[in-house]
């Protein structure tokens, strides 16, 4: 998921010379196989960073909004990353803090996702200044080695997000369009998917990017009813989406703020132009939702959704496949309705990745202390 900072931000790239404190692991993955996927060994400058997402072949997608960009990398990680069962990072924004020069309270979580091999946990964060924001990307290996990844000497690729929405432009609730421009990702079937709002008549898009960089691809604009401001949305991005397999149909689960659930075949988004999609969930105006996973316990999958203002909250995607489409608006505004959800207790949530096949690694924000922290939940409890 990526980050709503309204900061503006300033295009830099923190170097190690920044802080003095930043560790790299000894052994990079040979360049060819990188060099031949169209990456190359050189500086990324990031105007933001936001939502991240890994393939399974390690290679790391990385949203910069403002830039309207996205960026592959090649982390080039070798081992294994060691967290303990329960507590995986403590004080995790006072760690970064130490790294970008500032104080925890000036530092701001875009997302976090998992090596597919190493198990290392990566984030983007953005130090506020007086100026505006600082961009960086903060890798996690183990409860206290917390490091800044070089971007400055990184395998790279880049591809300009089609179709940006205007750089000065305001949404209709007068947000500026950039920050909206890319709100989550996900790699399918070899490409990467991109949700957020484009430059189209109808501005909600999903665009698909195929990987290595190149032309092609396509962009789809959406639509769905939206059950607490009854009508029919095309101006409000999808917050968060998961690629998932309803009742045999590769489809994606898309969640919108205030806070409709709906689904969208993946073959009917692959025909472009415009499309509506099914709302089958309401999850209760006020709120939205920041982040979505599906996992596997005891033999059935379920999908987990993080809300800003809600509880976690589990959903059974057979439930969603056979759900009837939701037209009407609920009667009140944080009403629930359509598919039912289990509330995990929790609180402070921001975001979650899977975590191998008992865990499910959670940051957020302790609401006692305010501090900023990894956790892990067992998938038996959830």
């Amino acid at each position: 998921m990526s980050t709503r900072s309204l900061f503006r931000v300033a295009p830099v790239v923190l170097a190690a010379t920044l802080t003095g404190a930043m560790s790299l692991p000894e052994h990079r993955t040979p360049g060819a196989a990188r060099d031949a996927l169209g990456m190359h060994l050189g500086a990324v400058r990031l105007g933001s960073a936001g939502a991240l997402t890994f393939n399974e072949d390690a290679i790391l997608f990385l949203a910069d909004s403002r830039g309207a960009t996205l960026w592959a990398l090649d982390p080039a990680e070798s081992g294994k990353a060691t967290f303990g069962e329960r507590d995986l990072v403590a004080d995790l924004d006072l760690k970064v803090a130490g790294l970008l020069g500032t104080t925890r309270d000036k530092i701001r979580f875009g997302d976090m996702a998992r090596h597919p091999k190493t198990g290392s946990l990566y984030f983007t964060v953005s130090r506020v200044t007086a100026n505006g924001s600082d961009p960086a990307l903060v890798r996690a290996r183990g409860p206290e080695q917390v490091e800044l990844v070089d971007l400055e000497h990184i395998r790279n690729s880049s591809a300009p997000l089609p179709e940006a929405p205007s750089a000065d432009g305001k949404t209709p609730w007068g947000q500026p369009q950039w920050t909206l421009a890319i709100t989550d990702l996900a790699f399918v079937d070899g490409e990467l998917w991109v949700a957020g709002l484009s430059n189209e008549q109808f501005a909600s898009a999903l665009r698909r990017i195929p990987f290595p960089f190149a032309k092609g691809g396509g962009l789809t604009t959406v639509e769905i009813f939206h059950t607490s401001h009854d009508r029919w949305e095309t101006a409000a991005p999808i917050d968060a989406f998961l690629p998932i397999t309803l009742n045999g149909t590769p489809s994606l689960l898309a969640g919108y703020g205030c806070s409709p659930i709906a689904t969208f075949t993946r073959a009917d988004l692959r025909k472009g132009g415009h499309l509506r999609g099914r709302t089958v969930a309401e999850l209760g105006g006020g709120s939205r939702p920041v982040d979505m996973i599906r996992y596997q316990r005891e033999g059935k999958e379920w999908v987990l959704i993080a809300n800003s203002a809600r509880t976690l909250m589990r959903l059974d995607p057979d439930e969603i496949a056979r759900a009837p489409e939701m037209t009407k608006a609920v009667d009140h505004a944080f009403q629930p309705a359509g598919v039912g959800y289990l509330p995990v207790a929790s609180a402070g949530v921001m975001h979650l990745t899977d975590f191998g096949p008992e865990m499910v690694a959670v940051l957020m924000r302790d609401i006692d202390t305010g501090a900023v922290k990894v956790v892990s939940y067992d998938k038996k409890w959830l």
